[in-house]
């Protein structure tokens, strides 16, 4: 019994020495020797198992880490919150623009409405030559008048108008 107490301190004392060296210098291997004891080494061998990487690093490295980890998530969200607020306002402005294109057509509608009656409403329509005067249009020129009245009620208000 003594022997086998003896041979477990020694193969603890190892154990810790091999490890605390190890620790500072590399991987740790665990293999089990021919007499069925548990032994740890910084050398691969047959049948050995890696336990350890054996890199050590400081804690002030660790919390480094941790930093630079949190400040890059932190910056990846302020990025995705301007992309969110700038989709906002991409939609704002194009909702804005849609309003103002469709007051414009309808404007636009609203005015080739109003040539149109007036064109079918008068007996005579002119316009004004370049000194002012004006000039009325033939009977060809008003029929003429009327139906691109009518064309462009269409373009600006649609089939039904």
């Amino acid at each position: 019994m003594r022997h086998s107490t003896t041979l477990a301190v020694i193969a603890a004392v190892l154990t810790s020495s091999v490890l605390w060296n190890v620790a500072q210098a590399g991987d740790v291997y665990k293999y089990v020797d021919e007499r069925g004891n548990t032994l740890y080494t910084d050398r691969p061998m047959p049948g050995a198992v890696r336990v350890s990487s054996g890199v050590v690093r400081p804690p002030e490295v660790n919390q480094r880490s941790y930093a630079a980890q949190q400040a890059a998530a932190n910056q990846g969200m302020a990025a995705n919150d301007q992309r969110i607020a700038q989709s906002k306002d991409d939609q704002r402005v194009a909702a804005t623009v849609q309003k103002d294109v469709e007051a414009s057509h309808a404007e636009s509608c609203k005015k080739a409405r109003e040539q149109y009656n007036n064109s079918i409403n008068a007996r005579r329509l002119y316009h004004l030559d370049k000194d002012g005067n004006r000039v009325y249009l033939s009977d060809a020129e008003l029929s003429q008048s009327r139906l691109d009245s009518a064309k462009a009620v269409e373009a600006f208000c649609g089939p039904k108008g």
